[in-house]
């Protein structure tokens, strides 16, 4: 019964708003989103420099400005794709091309958008910053580290920051786990990371900060952290309306940060396996049913309170361990699992007449007429 009723909820356009608002929901935003898991830690390793609407000379100023602080990684999040002034560009390309410099290119309908030739080496270190595969999703909560195409393997943005910045302590084995989508584990927004601006950068001559770090070049807002700029702003797990119409909450290079730090810590989330959920699923259900079954025969009087009462703090109470879990670094996704066994105990009714009709009309046995 659950699944043509799920199936007819899915396939007719009349229900499309309810099942977009549920895809766009999960109870990791309502973790993030009430700060159950805050840290007011600020991460060292990962410096982010705002390049506003620089030019490209400007651009190549800043570049060659943060190489004189010695970091160990720089990655760009910026394209391009066009060939302009050559005498700038041949800069720009100088600073681009250097060891420690990792470039990004896009994805658009699996067409790779990268940078001019003119501007890189076809050798030089790049990765996808594509941040979600998923166009029926518009929250930024899974990441993909390698995605295969046409045979080939392409590395994300980050994941070649973080390889680059580890070197020999790179764990090779993660790269079978990151072909596949992983939760991602938010730390927090640009407040969480040591950021400076162009005018900073260019006013020092060598900032401490930024020695032996990874450093990430890319837009947040301007003036920073402007609430109101959208430009390369993202839905996350962050947002403070977890549920309803809100604003974008946070730019492109941030949610880079977030997985770099999540990969140069190895501090994963578990998410449990499909096969966990369903069995969790069925056994829940099945207790519930026996249990709901029971007293809608023994205590008909009582039944209907009770079955609110014990759906309320059935769900109160799953909701509370999956946000302790959560804390854990361990994602269930209770919500399926909730909604089966609620939605399962009010077809009792229904199954009941369809029981009284088998009982007339075939004597079929059931525990709603034993007697």
């Amino acid at each position: 019964m659950l699944f043509i009723v799920s199936f007819i909820v899915i396939n007719m356009s009349v229900f499309n708003p309810f099942s977009n608002a549920f895809k766009d929901f999960s109870f990791l935003d309502i973790f993030y989103s009430e700060k159950l898991g805050d840290d007011t830690t600020i991460n060292t390793d990962i410096v982010i420099i705002n390049i506003e609407h620089l030019d490209r000379f400007e651009l190549q100023e800043l570049l060659h400005n943060v190489q004189k602080s010695n970091p160990k990684v720089i990655g760009i999040d910026a394209i391009f794709r066009q060939q302009k002034d050559v005498f700038v560009d041949s800069l720009l390309a100088v600073e681009l091309n250097k060891d420690n410099v990792i470039n990004s290119y896009a994805f658009y309908d699996n067409v790779i958008t990268k940078n001019h030739s003119s501007i890189t080496k076809v050798n030089a270190l790049h990765g996808y910053s594509n941040l979600n595969f998923d166009k029926q999703n518009n929250v930024i909560r899974n990441y993909q580290g390698f995605k295969k195409l046409n045979d080939t393997i392409y590395e994300a943005f980050s994941a070649v920051v973080a390889k680059k910045y580890l070197g020999n302590l790179w764990d090779s084995s993660l790269e079978k786990k990151l072909v596949k989508e992983i939760p991602i584990k938010y730390y927090g927004d640009y407040n969480k990371y040591l950021t400076y601006s162009y005018s900073e950068i260019m006013e020092s001559e060598k900032i401490d900060a930024l020695d032996n770090a990874i450093v990430l070049l890319g837009y947040i807002g301007q003036p920073l952290g402007n609430i109101y700029d959208i430009e390369d702003k993202h839905f996350t797990p962050l947002n403070s309306r977890p549920i309803g119409k809100s604003a974008p909450d946070m730019f492109g290079i941030i949610i880079q940060a977030n997985i770099v730090q999540m990969l140069i810590t190895n501090d994963f989330i578990y998410l449990v396996p499909k096969y966990i959920i369903a069995l969790l699923t069925i056994i829940i259900t099945f207790f519930a049913l026996v249990y709901f079954i029971a007293k809608s025969v023994k205590s008909p009087a009582k039944y209907m309170l009770l079955k609110k009462v014990v759906q309320l703090l059935f769900t109160i109470i799953f909701i509370w361990i999956s946000l302790f879990l959560m804390k854990k670094n361990i994602y269930l996704k209770a919500a399926p699992i909730i909604a089966i066994m609620l939605l399962s105990v009010e077809f009792i009714a229904l199954y009941k007449i369809l029981t009284n009709y088998l009982n007339k009309k075939y004597s079929w046995k059931s525990y709603f007429f034993q007697n």
